[in-house]
């Protein structure tokens, strides 16, 4: 009987154990950044003042990009968007690794997206197709291979950054 309480005493030790552990590195990646020390953001001009902006390095580029870091942020995108303006694009900081998709619904122009890891390494890329008049429902959606953090939206004739390119802070 002694035996069975001290198993079941350790097990509930690593059991609590394992959930503080589970806890602290969810809790840890709730910053929305991830692994990635981007440069602060800025509030965007206008007609983007919903959003904020960064300036983010993808490969040898910095970029100037409006973030999309919310989930209402995320759930709007380039919805309607027919010019970026100033902007090279849009990025997704998601605060957890993810595999949600993406549709082009209510998106008049043509996108080439980029999915980065935690550390900003390139996951997958690929070309979505407008869909202006459809709804979530009725468009394709849009996946990644794998699981990904951040995700770079930018008109396609910009086009998808290489297996190379990587996703970080621009240099001072």
């Amino acid at each position: 009987m002694r035996e069975r309480k001290a198993v079941a005493a350790v097990v509930v030790l690593c059991s609590l154990a394992g959930l503080v552990f589970l806890v602290a590195r969810v809790r840890g990646g709730e910053n929305g950044t991830g692994a990635l020390a981007f440069a602060s953001t800025t509030p965007a001009v206008a007609p983007f003042s919903d959003f904020s902006e960064a300036r983010v390095a993808v490969g040898g580029d910095c970029l100037r990009v409006l973030v999309a870091s919310t989930p209402d942020q995320r759930t709007q995108g380039l919805r309607g968007v027919t010019s970026l303006g100033p902007y090279a694009g849009m990025l997704f900081v998601n605060a957890v690794n993810t595999t949600a998709r993406y549709t082009m619904a209510g998106t008049p122009m043509p996108l080439a997206i980029t999915f980065f890891d935690s550390h900003g390494r390139p996951v997958d890329s690929t070309q979505m197709t407008p869909c202006p008049n459809g709804t979530d429902a009725t468009c394709p959606e849009y996946a990644s291979d794998g699981r990904y953090r951040y995700s770079l939206e930018r008109p396609a004739s910009a086009g998808s950054v290489n297996a190379t390119g990587t996703l970080g802070a621009c240099a001072a």
